[in-house]
């Protein structure tokens, strides 16, 4: 069987790449990073094309295939987003459809999205809530509204194409060892070395998920035909707490952490001139003070998963 996958080359899309392969599937990337079109390694063809371009021909990408991951995405540059997250998306979507219009067959879309599409929390940032698939979509910022309508723009299609399903995964902070973003290894390491404190309250929720359990999450979403039509949350969601016990004893020092009220820090956050470089924002306080939870019961009922790698041991491994 051949399957495609977009980014592919990226942080998620290279390990579901290899996973594919171990399970004896032959993949085709589309991908903006390589220098040669339709170049070919092992069980792997890559097909340099860019989908924020509207003058595609993405027929032999297709060609044989019937099921797509699409894990495109550009997470750095606000300005690309739209082109990518929703004019892609839409290109992408035609030349499925036109594939499905001229083979006659079903065709199954995976698509990874994010639990940012249901947005932050509508009061203040440790208000309490707990976040379902059934929860209406407010996303807040480009890449997040990007994305979800990235994500409306694939049920769109379903709801007037029979032989069209999807899946569409939405996981919390994905972790791993190779992670671009360094600022949960920078965090850690002040736990390390007795620098971290607490904010507002030692009873905030931390919402990451690890890598190697997203890959077989996506794997799932495309293989088990209950996850057809279905929108799925994934976090391995734990307390601060965990985290900073752990990390904290392994390095030797004392797990109890001091506690410092919101309201004056994000003050003096506030008042801090740009120019001078601090390890708090705005936007991390306001992670270290969440007390939003994203159940994976959906996952576990519907297709039997639960995420298996314990996060504060992740963390503190990355360190």
């Amino acid at each position: 069987m051949t399957i495609c996958v977009t980014g592919g080359a990226g942080f998620i899309g290279q390990p579901l790449v290899n996973a594919l392969e171990k399970s004896g599937q032959s993949v085709r990337i589309l991908t903006r990073h390589i220098n040669n079109v339709a170049t070919k390694e092992g069980m792997t063809t890559y097909f340099k094309s860019d989908l924020s371009q509207s003058a595609l021909n993405l027929k032999e990408f297709l060609s044989g295939a019937n099921v797509l991951y699409h894990c495109a995405g550009e997470i750095k540059n606000e300005t690309k987003m739209h082109a990518l997250h929703v004019e892609g998306t839409q290109h992408l979507l035609d030349a499925v459809q036109e594939h499905i219009r001229t083979t006659q067959q079903a065709f199954h879309w995976v698509q990874l999205s994010s639990v940012g599409a249901y947005g932050p929390p509508l009061h203040r940032a440790r208000q309490q809530r707990t976040v379902t698939e059934d929860n209406t979509t407010h996303p807040v910022g480009t890449y997040e509204v990007t994305k979800t309508q990235s994500d409306e723009l694939v049920m769109r299609l379903a709801a007037t194409e029979p032989l069209f399903s999807y899946s569409i995964l939405r996981p919390s902070i994905v972790i791993a060892d190779n992670m671009p973003n360094g600022s949960v290894r920078a965090l850690a390491s002040m736990m390390r070395k007795g620098l971290f404190f607490y904010i507002g309250s030692r009873s905030s929720i931390a919402n990451y998920v690890h890598l190697n359990d997203v890959i077989d999450a996506l794997l799932l979403c495309g293989t088990d035909s209950r996850a057809r039509g279905q929108i799925f949350n994934l976090s391995n969601d734990c307390l601060w707490t965990d985290i900073v016990n752990l990390v904290r004893n392994n390095a030797s020092k004392l797990s109890s952490g001091f506690c410092v009220p919101e309201l004056p820090l994000r003050c003096v956050v506030a008042m801090t001139p740009k120019f001078v470089k601090s390890p708090l924002s705005m936007d991390r306080i306001d992670a270290l003070v969440r007390h939003t939870s994203y159940p994976t019961n959906k996952l576990k009922q519907v297709l039997g998963f639960e995420p298996k790698v314990d996060i504060p041991t992740a963390i503190n491994k990355m360190v």
